[in-house]
């Protein structure tokens, strides 16, 4: 079996166990109440038990329970299936009934894997992995519709809820970016930046070199728009490595022999005469963009997925390079390091040879909504524990309300699905603002923060029960 097939069968494996505890708590946060806590505290101590597979120990190992907990797990299942999964929701009576059954047998498998590990495995260890769950937050990309992202960020934040792992593409990378450089994320600062923020000051209708990036009408300067704030105590860029909150960037990596007509094709799709179009360009542009999307996605096998900070080599790139690449658009945006840099060329022409490319370009033709790849990282032990929850933001899926771009976000949605499975809970955004719009004003700006937010606030009290630790059975706190 590859690397990838056992990636997807173990999550197959241990989804039904996050699908039901999701179904328990809607059920618990969307009525009166019901359920006592202690007994939605058990229920969820032996759903959360059967996903433990890698355990990592103080000491920094990992100990593997996966094989040891297996016939839990099948147990589990056929007990749980029938109340927690079913169409027509929740059996509330069968679960209260069933909350002491499932203390009682997640106690002994407790039990049993303390015993067979009495020489490694604290109790404590294993009690923190069942009982406290990470936050890890996707977005995906599609230009100025990602605005909307930034009034869930301010939510999440107003519940207290910190994510503990981001990753993303293209413009919804760009927005994370600007939430991993503080834990506690300030609304006022990021609007505070943005308003200073012009097109004019990060783009640029300039011709110049392409070295590891496709060409663009644009040219993205985004090292001078925001590379102030991006800046460590000693005055050198933070890389990826460097930031508070681990960001994870999807890029697109063009191998050598696979891109379908020479780079300067892509220089000049888009002629705009050093200016942003007028309304009625627009729909041309779009449909010369759709067409080029359309060319590269036929030629998928051809790309590399590249997630630039999943490893200790790409998460030392400048953390503005990694976003600047994957908000690289084929024909219309180009980003670039042409500046004299040896580390950073160093590190590119390592990428370069290790996945034998030709150039870089937009995360999100390939992967706009990276959930899979964040859930693998964190299955890596990059986190310490397993024990996440997978909240994906996605605001550029198909949208009959606007036909323009709707080919275009099918096509893009291709690579989103295989993305579900991974994610515990999808928001897709219905309220946004234009894909153009990728420097908006103020007032469009405050605009697609208040649409984000009115759509975002009603999945607060699910996501924070969700995320919010909850005591083992009193059993376990008495020691017994």
């Amino acid at each position: 079996m590859t690397p990838g097939a056992d990636l997807d069968a173990l999550r197959a494996k241990l989804r039904p166990f996050e699908e039901a505890e999701l179904a328990l708590l809607r059920s618990v946060v969307s009525r009166p109440p019901w359920l006592p806590e202690e007994d939605e505290a058990a229920l969820r101590y032996a759903l959360n038990l059967a996903r433990v597979t890698l355990l990592r120990l103080p000491g920094g190992a990992d100990l593997d329970l996966e094989e040891l907990l297996d016939p839990f797990r099948q147990e589990l299942h056929a007990v749980v299936a029938p109340l927690l999964l079913r169409p027509g929701g929740v059996d509330r009576g069968a679960a209260a009934r069933l909350a002491r059954h499932l203390r009682t047998r997640a106690l002994s498998w407790r039990r049993r894997a303390l015993l067979a590990f009495a020489d490694r495995l604290p109790p404590a260890a294993l009690d923190a992995e069942v009982c406290e769950k990470a936050l890890v937050l996707v977005c995906g990309g599609g230009g100025g519709v990602s605005w909307s992202y930034l009034g869930a960020f301010a939510l999440l934040e107003q519940y207290g809820l910190v994510p503990r792992l981001l990753a993303g593409a293209s413009m919804g990378a760009t927005l994370l970016l600007l939430r991993a450089r503080r834990l506690r994320y300030s609304e006022a600062e990021v609007r505070e930046v943005l308003a200073g923020l012009s097109f004019r000051g990060v783009f640029r209708f300039l011709e110049t070199e392409s070295r590891y990036g496709l060409p663009g009408a644009m040219r993205l300067y985004l090292r001078q728009a925001v590379g102030g704030l991006l800046q460590a105590p000693d005055g050198r860029p933070l890389t990826l490595a460097d930031l508070p909150i681990p960001l994870l960037v999807a890029v697109t990596g063009i191998r050598n022999g696979a891109v379908p007509h020479d780079p300067s094709f892509y220089e000049h799709l888009l002629d705009f005469a050093g200016r942003m179009p007028r309304p009625h360009v627009v729909k041309r542009a779009v449909s010369d963009l759709r067409a080029v999307v359309g060319e590269l996605v036929t030629q998928r096998d051809r790309f590399a997925r590249i997630y630039l900070g999943a490893d200790p080599e790409t998460a030392a790139f400048d953390a503005v390079d990694a976003v600047g690449f994957s908000s690289a658009l084929p024909g219309v945006i180009h980003y670039d390091v042409l500046r004299d840099d040896p580390r950073m060329h160093r590190l590119l022409a390592a990428l370069f040879r290790r996945y034998d490319l030709f150039r870089l370009m937009d995360g999100g033709i390939t992967d706009n909504l990276p959930a899979r790849a964040a859930f693998d990282l964190v299955r890596r032990g990059a986190l310490g524990t397993r024990n996440a929850f997978v909240v994906g933001l996605d605001a550029f899926a198909p949208k009959l309300a606007h036909p323009l771009w709707f080919t275009l976000q099918q096509l893009v949605a291709q690579n989103v699905a295989r993305n579900r499975p991974f994610i515990g809970h999808a928001k897709s955004f219905q309220k946004v603002l234009s894909p153009v719009e990728v420097i908006p004003g103020a007032a469009h700006l405050t605009r697609a923060i208040q649409w984000g937010k009115e759509e975002f606030l009603p999945e607060l009290p699910l996501l924070s029960r969700m995320c919010r630790p909850f005591a083992p059975p009193p059993e376990v706190r008495e020691g017994t």
